[in-house]
């Protein structure tokens, strides 16, 4: 028959337990002594982490077919296809692809820290490059020791560095989405060592991905009005010769009313004709050039900015008072389980 237990050997099976556990406080304060102390260096040297966003709204219209698009096709004039409708290639999550692409990442990266100055051509990716102490690194390669980015130049060595530079970013410091899966609000969040980059990079990204949205909304708008006001210009400058070519054929007909003074005419019907034609022609160049300058007004600005970042950005890193708790309590925990790891090694 088994053995019955009591309650009362359960609670004094217990307090020797705890009792044994306490009389080891000594160790138990210094496990817990080093876990801080761990804890404490891990939080004054953890690296910052400064986190700056931006975002945006995209106004896509090249799909609208209300006011001036439904005007322009009651009058049978598709503004749409004249537009080239490149828009397509911002619809959906392109956007986010985009802004972390190379042609847009790299023209940010090689932008002037401080625009205004003439007397100081350091860049993003020398800030960054500081920032991560990336140069010091490179004071070991003689090739990379006095090395510094060129804006202005383009060579083979710069440009292995920036996309190297550029994976680095995109991979941990680069974060673009939509505030909402269903929503249109897009964010740039920039996380990195040094605030200033953190700001600047988020807010130039934002300015070239602008950039270069508008220049693709517009570029074939910007070039078929282009062709359009040569041929407006050439049509002009048409209908001036043919006014002028009436003009003399009403003199020579005002001349062949005097039997006496005889010359042979032009022939008026044919002139009537020409003029005519090309007025006709020049209407309608006109009114879809006016089409294509207003469809151009109506689709600009494309990109609406909500918020942007401003300095003093605030330290993202873990607070120091968190680091040294969870430090304690680890070392707490540590220590009571090697107490009573010793007291049942000393019963057995």
């Amino acid at each position: 028959m088994p053995e019955k237990i009591q309650f009362v050997d359960v609670i004094d099976t217990f307090k020797r337990a705890v009792n044994n556990v306490l009389a080891q406080y000594r160790m138990m304060l210094k496990v817990t002594l080093v876990t801080t102390l761990i804890a404490l260096g891990y939080a004054l040297l953890q690296p910052p982490s400064y986190k700056a966003v931006a975002t945006f709204i995209l106004e896509d219209k090249s799909g609208n077919k209300g006011g001036l698009g439904a005007l322009a096709s009651q009058i049978g004039f598709d503004i749409g296809s004249l537009s080239g409708g490149n828009a397509g290639m911002f619809e959906g999550d392109n956007i986010l692809d985009i802004m972390q692409s190379r042609l847009i990442v790299e023209k940010v990266l090689l932008t002037k820290v401080d625009s205004s100055s003439k007397t100081s051509n350091a860049t993003l990716a020398d800030l960054y490059v500081q920032a991560y102490k990336i140069n010091k690194k490179w004071s070991s390669e003689p090739h990379l020791a006095n090395f510094k980015f060129d804006a202005n130049l383009s060579s083979p060595l710069q440009d292995s560095i920036v996309f190297t530079l550029l994976q680095k970013i995109v991979k941990e410091n680069l974060v673009v989405s939509r505030q909402n899966k269903k929503g249109s609000i897009i964010a740039i969040q920039v996380i990195s060592k040094d605030q200033k980059f953190s700001k600047l990079f988020s807010e130039r990204l934002l300015k070239q991905t602008s950039d270069l949205y508008i220049d693709i909304k517009t570029s074939n708008l910007t070039n078929n009005i282009s062709k359009l006001q040569n041929k407006a210009d050439s049509l002009q400058a048409i209908l001036g010769g043919l006014y002028g070519k009436t003009f003399a054929v009403a003199q020579q007909q005002l001349i062949n009313t005097n039997t006496a003074v005889k010359i042979n005419s032009v022939p008026e019907e044919t002139t009537q004709r020409d003029k005519t034609v090309t007025y006709t022609l020049y209407g309608e160049v006109v009114k879809n050039l006016e089409a294509l300058k207003l469809s151009q007004i109506n689709q600009t600005p494309v990109i609406q900015v909500l918020d942007m970042p401003k300095l003093p950005l605030v330290n993202q890193s873990t607070p120091i008072y968190l680091i040294v708790f969870m430090g304690l309590a680890v070392g707490l925990v540590l220590s009571i389980l090697i107490a009573v790891y010793l007291y049942t090694d000393k019963i057995n």
